[in-house]
């Protein structure tokens, strides 16, 4: 058997040392390290629309129910102390509204939850849901105890509003923070080059140009036309994989510059705006030293965040709604300079005219600035969801496009060479 072996090697061993053998292992090296490129190509650029097909289908649909479950969960918390504040006769409106913030942070829970399923937020998703209860309750049983005028009612509203500033929103914008990092990270390495993927192709066109060059000596053909197709099919595959990544760079760019100098920021505002506007109802219920001081520094915030915003922005009826938020948020500071006058004191109805919704069924100014910053921000969220669409777009094709490329290459090199190797078996 150990003979057999030995004398079947040595046979190919000779088999490759005579020109016809030459061109057949030129030949097969040749189309396998074509086939191998083909291979890695598909693969690399399959790995990269996986990860835009997660970034469109999932990651910006958990980013939203992030923002979703911080802003309805910081509006019940304004709402639930706007509730014991206004006259009788408003205060069921308001409740209802309560309830329907909470309807809506359990759709946004829910929907996070389906989204990522067993995934990275999921422990903190469930935390959330887990707490919406106890807060309901807390708040639910502040006003029974407020309507009959026990002043355990006060605390109970306390409680629960500590609970979600404590720990629901803390919770909420570290999940929003979580999926807008894993967002970034997927965009950036679904565009990034494929640098092993180019080193690879050139090592594909050195074979051929080497085999071209040993076709040239042993035959005395200068061209060979199958090497030639190889190597062009080679060379259009690599031309196009970098083009469509950087294409695919630039659309995911837009989308990341769009979602951080943006919505994030305008986000932001939008926060800090729900949690002004419950400062307010709290200066009344159970004021503590530097209420006043907080929902200043609250308003400067708003403001020069949403300056921020407004140079990186283009003329449009998105920026317009930017600029009606800003507009919103001077009537707002103007009609808080007069709560916030220690030396011009108000009443305690002006002041409640001024921090709660006005009779008839008006908006404040501080939900004037959300009505607008929502608006804005679903406007840019979606811009930023159609860039990233955009980058998943430009490599539509292209995993099986590079791989039938270089099978053809690979065929064109084994068809360029097999008429030399046939010549010897003539």
């Amino acid at each position: 058997m150990l003979e057999e072996v030995a004398l079947i090697r040595e046979g190919f061993g000779a088999h490759l040392r005579r020109t016809e053998g030459k061109f057949t292992l030129i030949a097969a090296c040749a189309a396998a390290f074509a086939l191998a490129l083909g291979l890695v190509g598909m693969t690399v650029v399959g790995d990269r629309q996986a990860l835009l097909d997660d970034a469109v289908d999932r990651r910006g649909a958990l980013t939203s129910a992030a923002l979703d479950i911080y802003r309805t969960f910081a509006d019940a918390d304004a709402t639930s102390l706007d509730a014991v504040l206004v006259d009788q006769q408003r205060s069921p409106g308001l409740q209802q509204k309560f309830r329907e913030d909470v309807f809506d942070a359990v759709d946004a829970l829910r929907e996070a939850a389906s989204r990522d399923a067993g995934g990275s937020s999921a422990d903190r998703v469930r935390r959330l849901t887990d707490l919406v209860p106890q807060y309901v309750q807390l708040v639910e049983t502040g006003w029974s105890a407020s309507r009959n005028n026990h002043s355990v009612g006060t605390n109970y509203l306390a409680q629960a509003s500590f609970l979600v500033r404590g720990t629901i929103l803390k919770d909420a914008d570290e999940l929003h923070d979580e999926q807008i990092r894993a967002l970034t990270e997927a965009q950036e390495d679904a565009s990034s080059h494929a640098w092993s993927t180019y080193l690879l192709g050139v090592v594909v066109l050195v074979v051929l140009g080497m085999a071209h060059r040993f076709t040239a000596r042993r035959t005395r053909r200068r061209v060979n036309v199958g090497l030639l197709a190889a190597a062009g099919l080679t060379l259009v595959a690599l031309v196009w994989l970098p083009t469509a990544l950087l294409v695919a760079s630039g659309s995911a760019e837009d989308s990341i510059v769009q979602r951080e100098k943006v919505v994030a920021p305008l986000a932001e505002a939008r926060n800090v705006g729900r949690s002004a506007d419950s400062n307010e109802a709290r200066m009344l219920i159970y004021p503590t030293l530097g209420d006043v001081e907080a929902l200043r520094n609250d308003l400067a915030r708003i403001g020069a965040l949403i300056g921020d915003v407004t140079p990186v922005t283009e003329p449009g009826p998105d920026r317009d709604r930017v600029e009606q938020a800003a507009a919103a948020l001077a009537s707002w500071v103007d009609a808080d300079a007069r709560v916030m006058d220690t030396s011009n004191p108000l009443t305690y109805p002006e002041t409640v005219a001024i921090v709660t919704p006005p009779t008839g069924g008006g908006k404040t100014h501080a939900e004037q600035v959300d009505e607008h910053l929502t608006a804005a921000i679903s406007a840019y969220t979606r811009s930023s969801a159609e860039a990233t669409a955009s980058a998943r777009a430009a490599l539509d094709g292209l995993a099986v496009g590079f791989a039938l490329l270089m099978v053809a290459a690979a065929g064109a090199a084994v068809a360029g060479l097999w008429p030399r190797i046939a010549e010897y078996y003539r």
